[in-house]
């Protein structure tokens, strides 16, 4: 009788599921309408990654690293640029605090970068990480609180840098963007 039983509610359960399962998609909520990203802000983050690009392509002053998008919840996006100083020209100053933008110029750091007013940091091994924040718009802004909204901006954002850098590897990782460059196949001799 027990099994009778038993056998019946776990036919009942299965019977509740299916037709959970199978209800008008009506019912369910309508899945989140990505956030629109304004032409400005996409440029104004595209001519951050130019610059931090030109840095690091630099002679002197750069190295080979990699790029970071981040959406903070100011409503701003961090554009940073992590790479090894070959020449460590950049990391002495950023250590001694020489940052006048005068020096700077003179060194032949990009003009459109100082323009961002970036934020110089350093880090052991003669790294240097500099990160410029750039303002999104109020759209763009208010999807950056919320997780779903923040990896929508950021999945449309990829596919809008990978169509302006088409020579960056662009990849979404946890909550940002992580760009670098696309290795060339090296032919076997």
């Amino acid at each position: 009788m027990l099994y009778i039983l038993l056998a019946a509610l776990l036919l009942l359960i299965a019977a509740l599921l299916w037709r959970s399962q199978t209800a008008p998609s009506a019912a369910r909520p309508a899945p989140p309408k990505p956030p629109a990203l304004s032409e400005q802000t996409v440029d104004s983050l595209c001519a951050a990654v130019s610059a931090l690009q030109a840095l690091m392509g630099h002679p002197r002053l750069g190295g080979p690293g990699f790029l970071t998008l981040r959406l903070l919840p100011d409503g701003a996006a961090a554009a940073a640029a992590q790479y090894p100083n070959i020449h460590e020209v950049l990391y002495r100053r950023i250590v001694r605090r020489e940052l006048s933008p005068e020096e700077l110029l003179a060194e032949g750091f990009p003009p459109s970068l100082l323009a961002l007013a970036p934020d110089f940091e350093t880090e052991s091994g003669g790294t240097v990480l500099l990160t410029a924040h750039v303002p999104l718009d109020p759209g763009a802004a208010w999807a950056a609180a919320d997780f779903r909204q923040r990896q929508m901006v950021l999945n449309i954002l990829a596919e809008r840098l990978r169509e302006r850098f088409p020579s960056l590897f662009v990849r979404c990782v946890g909550g940002e963007l992580l760009l670098s460059p696309i290795q060339k196949p090296v032919k076997a001799l």
